[in-house]
Order: structure tokens, then C-alpha cells, then sequence
């Protein structure tokens, strides 16, 4: 008998044959990893199809995987379903081939980058306050799933290629909504291996290839011209010059998987800080004094951010709760071991933000919406990994300091012009797909604040 083999196997749910929990999982794949965590603990074992999964809650088990024993764990076999929208990008590759593109595409994140950026997000959001008037003026709802998704959008193209008109930043935006829509849809769909001709297969196509050909031209304009300043295109060709730089395709490849990502993400965590906002009002009185005592009407600029202490707290709660990124997925490429149990290469280790934002022997009353949680006294006293709404380790998300700095920006300038109250209608709840969002729709009417 070997080693491992003597080892426990985790608890978990049985499952069905071939199929094991999968026809579970995907009614409601949220509610079926927190009923079994509730159950069965921190390390839960479970047949979904074919491949075994292991999903790890306790902070020091996600450490483990992401940081103490990275080099045992790889992230692109799991991305399969993902492919389509993020490519071979730095999202997904691994290894020396992942070491090298981090460092290439490293300095367009970096603060030099942050005063254009802060003037895209504060156009883009003057913008949007703009085509708010006219409801705004009769009463009318708008939805904020997709009006924050239309903003980030706008935002994400502009970073990365400068100016570009209106009805392209649209088309771009329309093609980015499918193709994020089919892959979403796919995500839990038990067919999906089988890449069956499907209608919604070839709109995702024609979609992607929008996506792309759009990229395509930007770069090729940019190499052969001067690139566009202060971009983050402009900063990608500036930092990898000679022999060493990254190719047409990865260039393409990292500029695509930021539309997606640098959209996706921030679209889901605004739409949920405006419903927690709506459903808590004492935080929403909170927030809204700091920004007009401090900004006194005017967008907040990169030298006030730091100073917006409580609606960052209140942005960090949104993220706890609601973590875009809910769920990620790593696979062992040698036998490892969590608490005793056995965790065997090429299993599927699943690691889940929401589950580990709510443990209860790290977060007092876990399901309440705090934001004072993370004044830094009582953040410092909790364990590492037990808040990663970023993931954390050598591969933390690369544009973590961006998200939250285009949140304060947006937040504070909205948060001065209107109010959001949300509608009556069915019950708002989690939708756990590529992201975390709020559905069935968010449908808020827009208020002047009290001064």
C-alpha cells in the first residue's frame, strides 16, 4: 500500500454514477459548495463527472495552494472552459512560460499608469451621470447590472487603446456581452465537453472574432505608428522591446483577456455595492458624507483616494461578501496532503473567496454587512487568506490596485450626484456563473442625496 493511499480521503456527498454530483452542483453550484462545506467541514472531496475535487475553505489551506506549495499546483488544465475568452493570456499559463509574460506585462499596471487611468474612469463616469439625467428627471429605473457593465466596459477599452469612438466602444462592448454571456451559460452545462454546433456557439464565434479583429487593428496601428500614450497598449510595447518581447499573438491574447477580466469583475462588484448601499442606509449616510465633506462636489483625483478611508472599507466589505471572483480552480501536479487527507496529481482543487469570506472561526457574524471589519487594528488580527477577493500568492490578480482605485473613483462621484434606491420587485440573489452577480435584474431609481 503506498503512502498516499494510507492516507484518509476527505468527507463529501456521493454523487450519482459517471456524473457524481454534477447534476447537483449545477442547479445551484453556490448553494451546493456552501451546504457542503456546512456538512462536511474545511476539506470536502466529491466526484463532479469523471475527475475528482477537492474544495479547501480554511485561510490556511488556500495559503497552501497559493502560496507555501504553489510550485505543486497549476492553473491551466482547469481553464479549459474558459479559454475562448482569455486565450493563452497570463490568466491562464503556467510556469516559466507564466514568469516571463507576468514581467512583460507587470509595467502596465504599475503607478505611472494611474493618472491617465484615474482620467478615463472619471470621464467614463461623467458620462454615464450624463445619460442618467433625462431618467433621472421623470422617474424612470435603470437596471445597474448593466449599467455598470456598459461603464466598465467603456472604461476597459479606453485604458488600454485611448480614444476610440463611441459607436466602436459599443460594437466592442455588445460582442464582449455575448461572448461572456455563452461561455457563462456553458460554464455548468454537462454537454459542453461534447463542442456540439450550436446557434449560440456560432453567435459567440462572431463575437470573438469582433472582439479580436478589434485588437488586431488596434495593435497593428500601434506598431506601426507611434502606440497610443499613456495606454495600457502603449505601455506593453514600450516594456518588452528586442528579442524578448511578447509576440502579436500574446500581445492579442493579454489585451483580449483584460477586456474580459477588466470588465467582468469590477461591472459585478459595483452593481453589489449599490444594493448593499440601498439595503443599508446607515453605511449609505456614512459614505456619502465622507465624499462631499472631502471632495465638495468635484471627481476625486489619485491624491484623494487614500483619504476615502471609509468607502474603501465599504468597497472591501462589497468584496467579501460578494467576490466577483468566486470560485477558482488549481490542479496538483504531485501528490499532496491538506489535514491528513490525500489530495492525488491531477485531481481538481477548487478554492472559493465566498466560502472562505465566511468562515466562522475567522469572521465574527459572517452573513452581516460590516465595513468597519476592515479598520486596520481588526484586519490585521485575522490570518492571511482569509480575505483574497484578488486570489493572493506569486498570482495575486495583476490589476488589483486598479479595481479598487476605479471603485473609489466611481463610487465617490456618483455617490455625490445621486442616490440609488432600489425598486420593489423579486428578492435580489447571488447568480454564480464566470462571476458573482447580483440578479435577477438590480432596477434602482436615481435620487438627488440630502445635503
Amino acid at each position: 500500500m503506498s503512502a498516499l493511499s494510507s492516507r484518509r480521503r476527505a468527507p463529501g456527498p456521493t454523487g450519482y454514477p459517471l456524473m457524481g454530483v454534477f447534476p447537483m452542483a449545477r442547479r445551484d453550484p453556490l448553494r451546493f459548495f456552501t451546504d457542503c462545506a456546512h456538512r462536511y467541514g474545511d476539506v470536502v472531496t466529491m466526484r463532479l463527472g469523471v475527475r475528482r475535487v477537492y474544495v479547501l475553505r480554511h485561510p490556511h489551506h488556500v495559503r497552501h495552494v497559493l502560496q507555501d506549495n504553489t510550485h505543486a499546483y497549476v492553473k491551466s488544465p482547469t481553464a479549459t472552459r474558459v479559454r475562448a475568452l482569455f486565450g493563452d493570456s497570463l490568466t491562464v499559463v503556467d510556469g516559466e512560460r507564466w514568469r516571463r509574460r507576468r514581467q512583460r506585462v507587470l509595467p502596465a499596471f504599475q503607478p505611472s499608469q494611474h493618472p491617465h487611468f484615474a482620467s478615463v474612469v472619471s470621464r467614463a463616469t461623467v458620462d454615464m451621470l450624463e445619460r442618467w439625467q433625462p431618467p433621472a428627471e421623470r422617474g424612470e429605473a435603470v437596471e445597474l447590472v448593466r449599467e455598470m457593465r456598459r461603464l466598465t466596459q467603456a472604461i476597459i477599452i479606453c485604458a488600454c487603446f485611448g480614444e476610440v469612438p463611441s459607436r466602436e466602444v459599443e460594437a466592442v462592448g455588445e460582442a464582449l456581452d455575448v461572448a461572456v454571456a455563452h461561455v457563462d451559460h456553458r460554464l455548468w452545462n454537462p454537454l459542453a465537453w461534447m463542442k456540439l454546433p450550436t446557434p449560440g456557439g456560432a453567435r459567440c464565434r462572431h463575437a470573438l472574432a469582433t472582439v479580436e479583429g478589434f485588437v488586431s487593428r488596434r495593435v497593428s496601428e500601434a506598431r506601426h505608428s507611434a502606440p497610443p500614450p499613456h495606454t495600457m497598449l502603449g505601455a506593453l510595447l514600450e516594456a518588452s522591446p528586442g528579442a524578448d518581447s511578447l509576440t502579436v499573438a500574446e500581445l492579442n491574447d493579454e489585451l483580449k483577456a483584460l477586456l474580459v477580466a477588466g470588465h467582468t469583475t469590477t461591472a459585478s462588484a459595483l452593481a453589489w455595492t449599490w444594493y448593499a448601499l440601498s439595503e443599508h442606509h446607515d453605511v449609505r449616510d456614512r459614505l456619502e458624507e465622507e465624499c462631499r465633506a472631502m471632495l465638495r462636489g468635484r471627481a476625486p483625483g489619485i491624491e484623494d483616494v487614500s483619504g476615502l478611508r471609509y468607502t474603501r472599507r465599504v468597497i472591501d466589505e462589497v468584496l467579501r461578501l460578494y467576490p466577483p471572483t468566486w470560485l477558482t480552480a488549481r490542479m496538483p501536479v504531485q501528490d499532496d496532503m491538506l489535514s491528513g487527507y490525500s489530495i492525488p496529481s491531477g485531481a481538481l482543487v477548487l478554492l472559493s473567496p465566498y466560502l472562505t469570506h465566511r468562515h466562522p472561526a475567522v469572521w465574527d457574524d459572517p452573513e452581516r454587512f460590516d465595513p468597519d471589519r476592515f479598520i486596520p487594528a481588526r484586519a490585521a488580527a485575522r490570518p492571511a487568506f482569509a480575505y483574497m477577493p484578488f486570489g493572493g500568492g506569486p498570482r495575486r490578480c495583476i490589476g488589483s490596485s486598479f479595481a479598487i482605485f476605479e471603485m473609489q473613483v466611481i463610487i465617490a462621484t456618483v455617490a455625490q450626484r445621486y442616490r440609488l434606491n432600489l425598486l420593489p420587485g423579486p428578492p435580489i440573489f447571488p447568480i454564480a456563473g464566470l462571476t458573482l452577480r447580483p440578479g435577477p435584474a438590480v432596477r434602482t431609481q436615481l435620487h438627488r442625496p440630502s445635503a
